[in-house]
């Protein structure tokens, strides 16, 4: 036999199944990594179930939950735009063992009472010949009644809704922000401050003094020193109701 024939024969015994394994669940349902959104609120627990299939035989599948903020998952896809988020350290990776052609699966999460924003769902699948699907993305909508909560409608005159990006300020720069912060129980403490993430130190801060109000708008300057170094800052706002929960919530900013 010629070695041309004998790689072809040991070529014959290798791996034969190259189809990837899939998310085959049903359109429509709203608990599903296929749903264009999930909601959720926070203080309760959500379940996602999916079915998951493959030609010959599955082996795993991996959920990873973590904040959907500043980062895409594909390239060229924006990220979810901009969200104010509180409990941003909330997150979970879960692995299980599937087995058979087509079986569902779910995973159970306890959604903090930190929690607000959005958060990304991805999940990873595996089949029993070492063939991985691509990730499988959709979001999870954590809504939260039971924090303070902040809304900027504008940042230095514009809608941070139509940012494409982090905004790039300048030492020596006042940016006007105009929002209001709200809570049922009534907020007693609010700070607005901007801080250098290199060392966390505060370079401005503002007391909001809302004096139990369960609404307090506000227009202010936050006022970048003159002398601040160039580098990656953030904006962070803080609050606290009348009953005692406290919150944290901001965004990046560049500093030139």
């Amino acid at each position: 036999m010629s070695l041309g024939c004998v790689a072809i024969l040991f070529a014959s015994c290798g791996k034969t199944d190259t189809e990837l394994p899939t998310v085959c669940t049903e359109a429509g349902s709203e608990t599903s990594v296929l749903a264009d959104e999930i909601e959720a609120i926070a203080g309760t627990t959500i379940t996602i179930t999916d079915v998951f299939c493959d030609n010959e035989e599955l082996s795993e599948v991996r959920w990873d939950i973590h904040n959907a903020a500043d980062h895409s998952h594909e390239e060229g896809e924006s990220d979810e735009g901009f969200v104010l988020h509180s409990g941003k350290d909330w997150e979970v990776l879960e692995t299980t063992s599937l087995t058979g052609t087509s079986t569902s699966s779910s995973i159970t999460l306890d959604i903090p009472l930190t929690a607000r924003g959005v958060w990304d769902v991805v999940v990873s699948l595996v089949d029993e010949a070492g063939n991985a699907g691509p990730d499988v993305v959709t979001q999870l909508h954590i809504e939260n009644e039971h924090l303070p909560e902040f809304t900027l409608s504008e940042v230095d005159g514009v809608d941070p809704a139509t940012w494409t990006g982090e905004p790039e300020w300048s030492a020596g720069a006042s940016i006007t922000l105009s929002g209001m912060v709200q809570d049922a129980d009534g907020v007693v403490e609010a700070f607005i401050s901007v801080v250098r993430e290199e060392d966390e130190t505060v370079v401005w801060e503002l007391n909001l003094v809302p004096d139990d109000v369960t609404e307090l708008q506000f227009i202010v300057d936050a006022v970048i020193p003159a002398d601040a170094a160039a580098g990656e800052y953030h904006l962070e706002m803080t609050a606290t109701d009348a009953a005692g929960n406290a919150m944290e919530t901001g965004f990046h900013v560049e500093v030139e």
